[in-house]
């Protein structure tokens, strides 16, 4: 599910926990994350909704032809995906921002400096999520997905976190380990967001 236009502008939804996943040109890491997601989202108990852009996307491009193939090896299609630019109205109306480098999180803090405290790179993310448990709220509940991004913000370390390598380019070998990375991170993220099962 992408975030429709009209909530753009809006708030992060108060029924809703909202993902946004960002790379270069969001025709290969973030688009094949927001099918990975889409996936693993399936049958979740809290409302999730993703959506994915890119910082230099060319709108309406579709996904790169090997991360198409990455994903058919995993049984998910993204052949519907079309590309869009990283914009403040996407940043405004997501409560979680996960790039695949430190230089996407750069840009989409540049563009809503607000958005520093729940914008982490995927790997980033995962290791800062997982334990993080918040007892006070039920396990499927939006606030406390929202109060796992803020314990997260809170313990950032300043070290240089770990990035999504980028396949584009490469061989279709890359693109099936880039997959294989983005459900590695993705799978400790959303348990974390989640809560126990």
């Amino acid at each position: 599910m992408a975030i429709p236009p009209a909530a753009r502008e809006a708030a992060p939804g108060r029924g809703e926990f909202r993902i946004l996943l960002v790379c270069t040109a969001n025709i290969c890491r973030s688009a094949m994350a927001q099918v990975i997601a889409q996936a693993m989202l399936h049958s979740a108990p809290l409302p999730v909704v993703t959506a994915s852009a890119g910082v230099r996307a060319m709108a309406g491009h579709p996904m790169a032809p090997h991360a198409i193939t990455a994903l058919d090896r995993l049984g998910l299609n993204g052949r519907a995906h079309r590309a869009r630019p990283l914009d403040p109205a996407l940043i405004g109306a997501s409560d979680l921002l996960l790039t695949m480098e430190t230089g996407h999180r750069a840009v989409a803090v540049g563009l809503d400096p607000r958005a520093a405290g729940k914008t982490f790179t995927l790997p980033e993310f995962a290791e800062l999520a997982a334990g993080a448990g918040h007892r006070r709220y039920r396990s499927d509940t939006v606030d406390r997905a929202r109060a796992i991004v803020q314990s997260a913000a809170e313990r950032r370390a300043a070290v240089q976190p770990l990035e999504v390598y980028d396949p584009y380019g490469g061989p279709p070998q890359g693109y099936e380990t880039c997959a294989k990375t983005l459900g590695q991170s993705l799978s400790h993220a959303l348990a974390a967001l989640l809560g126990p099962r």
